[in-house]
């Protein structure tokens, strides 16, 4: 069965062979001397606000596209990018079309509205209508796998009421550490700082849910995150209580 084409981008480094960014008048008005210099309206750096494939939601973490003016694109999740090529956009028809390895997306051209909000992508991809939007954006959006990267120390855990969110427990959690690196490794450290855990941590494409894998096998976790400034906070549900734990990134 056929992927989505726009949810493989996602997650695919594709090497794409150049598209001209002009519409196919653009061409004919450069021939006879009438031609706009003006730059695409879609040259820029967009974020991706939402993705619907039919009634489902299927919009990715921190999801962002970069037209340039010479007829390039690239795009990425957070700091990564995943994807370069080209990019063709037809300001007669509103019709952009993209392309893989020197051929054209096989699922054809998206029809774009541009708005002052931002624009909106519309196609069918396997018989289900496909609307992506998205806005313009100055920065490319964080993801939490950029956020989480780096030494974080333990504060304090909570159990909370799985029906209220009320807290019911407080526990004394010792004094220790975890450090995220980049190339997807962590260790966890005790009050002493010495190593008492590594191995491999994960974080969803669709959802902030974290898997720590300990290298033993003895550990493998879940936990749903989220940041509010220098903290982390880590959340578990299931059994009676609510598990919540708040971790402080260290300066």
């Amino acid at each position: 069965m056929k992927c989505f084409s726009f949810v493989l981008n996602i997650i695919l480094t594709l090497s794409i062979a150049p598209l001209s960014a002009q519409s196919y008048s653009d061409i004919a008005n450069q021939k006879t001397g009438d031609y706009n210099l003006e730059p695409s309206p879609l040259v820029g750096l967009w974020k991706v606000t939402e993705v619907m494939v039919g009634n489902e939601a299927l919009t990715p973490t921190a999801k962002w596209f970069e037209f340039l003016s010479d007829g390039t694109l690239s795009s990425g999740n957070g700091w990564l990018q995943n994807f370069f090529g080209s990019f063709n956009y037809d300001q007669d028809t509103q019709e952009l079309i993209q392309a893989s390895n020197g051929k054209a997306d096989e699922y054809g051209a998206f029809k774009v509205s541009l708005s002052d909000e931002g624009m909106t992508w519309q196609r069918v991809e396997d018989g289900r209508a496909v609307k992506v939007t998205l806005k313009k954006a100055t920065k490319k959006p964080l993801a939490p796998w950029d956020k989480i990267v780096g030494r974080w120390t333990i504060e304090k855990a909570e159990g909370l009421d799985p029906e209220t969110g009320v807290v019911k427990s407080e526990y004394s959690m010792r004094p220790g550490a975890y450090f995220f690196r980049w190339d997807r490794e962590y260790r966890k450290y005790d009050e002493n700082n010495e190593r008492t855990e590594m191995g491999i941590w994960h974080i969803g494409s669709h959802s902030p849910t974290l898997s720590i894998m300990a290298q033993d096998g003895k550990t493998n976790v879940k936990w749903e995150i989220s940041f509010e400034g220098q903290q982390m906070i880590w959340v578990q549900k299931g059994g009676a209580e609510t598990m919540k734990v708040y971790l402080r990134k260290e300066l």
